[in-house]
């Protein structure tokens, strides 16, 4: 799969020579610019746009076509998916969580505004711990937005976000983990039967969490990670090995576990092409590509299928 580079930018100061007798005159580097953005802005914009709008429209109706057709576990994965997908964005709109993904799907653009704007590089406003004085940096945050949503909202939400600064990402997955506002629960005993009564239930409530957790914990030690990964990791251990009819049943399997993760499809139209199943291959990457338009490599390998090449290169 291909990778998002993110520039390390070197700003060279002035350097001064000494010899015997005399002094070389300093040199001057011209400054740098560089690109910036705030991937708050980006991200809550991304999520508001109807493309992502129409995903999440399409997971509820896979989920309620799971739940209809009993498939325990397809809404297994779901109930899974979720919640981490709001964790993400989260993460991403309201501290200062990577956007790699959102980035990669206007990817084709991003030259043009850099282009525009005369600078070398754009990264996020959060990503830079350094920048000398030969280093110029410049907000490109509404040229960016602007690629997802041209309209005011989007420019509105820039505005609104200028004043307040990202909340901590600690403080961000510490309310994430917490359940139930123990507060609100004791509130209302308070208000009815007095405060003992609401700090008795308080430590009930302290209790209970407490053995709660006990329980889930020795019961995850017998639960097994069925995540995406896992058979994808081992597929492709047999495949680096030359075994490439059990690669081939494995990311078989993962396609029919995950049949709507672009990475299975993408993994095993590989598998085929090295077994130079032409067909397949090119059938499992062209699916991976309606997946996620943004996958480069699925592009790159159908060129070179298309060419009648199956080398790496």
């Amino acid at each position: 799969m291909h990778k998002l580079a993110i520039p390390f930018l070197i700003a060279v100061g002035t350097v001064g020579l000494i010899s015997p007798g005399h002094a070389q005159e300093v040199s001057t580097q011209e400054s740098i610019r560089v690109g910036t953005f705030d991937s708050r802005a980006v991200a809550i914009v991304y999520y508001q746009s109807e493309g992502q709008r129409q995903y999440r429209r399409g997971l509820r109706e896979r989920y309620e076509a799971a739940e209809e057709a009993g498939d325990e576990w397809r809404i297994m994965q779901m109930d899974a998916l979720f919640p981490a997908l709001q964790h993400r964005m989260h993460q991403q709109g309201f501290s200062t969580g990577s956007i790699r993904e959102i980035m990669e799907t206007i990817s084709g653009s991003i030259a043009e505004v850099a282009r525009d704007a005369e600078v070398s590089a754009i990264v996020s406003k959060w990503e830079i711990p350094f920048a000398s004085e030969a280093v110029e940096l410049v907000d490109l945050t509404p040229q960016i937005v602007a690629l997802i949503d041209p309209g005011a909202r989007a420019l509105g939400v820039v505005e609104d976000l200028e004043a307040n600064p990202p909340v901590p990402m600690e403080q961000l997955l510490a309310h994430e983990e917490g359940g139930r506002s123990v507060a609100e629960a004791i509130r209302p005993i308070i208000d009815e039967q007095g405060v003992e009564a609401g700090i008795e239930r308080y430590r009930e409530l302290q209790a209970e969490t407490v053995q709660h957790h006990r329980k889930l914990k020795e019961a995850r030690q017998e639960e097994y990670d069925f995540s995406e990964g896992q058979l994808n990791d081992l597929g492709y251990r047999y495949l680096t090995q030359g075994q490439i009819d059990i690669a081939i049943e494995l990311f078989e399997l993962n396609v029919e576990a995950y049949p709507d993760a672009f990475n299975t499809y993408d993994s095993l139209g590989e598998a085929y092409m090295e077994a130079g199943q032409t067909e397949l291959a090119v059938q499992n990457y062209e699916r991976s590509l309606e997946l996620n338009t943004g996958n480069e490599n699925a592009r790159e390998m159908l060129k070179r299928l298309e060419a009648g090449g199956t080398d790496e290169g």
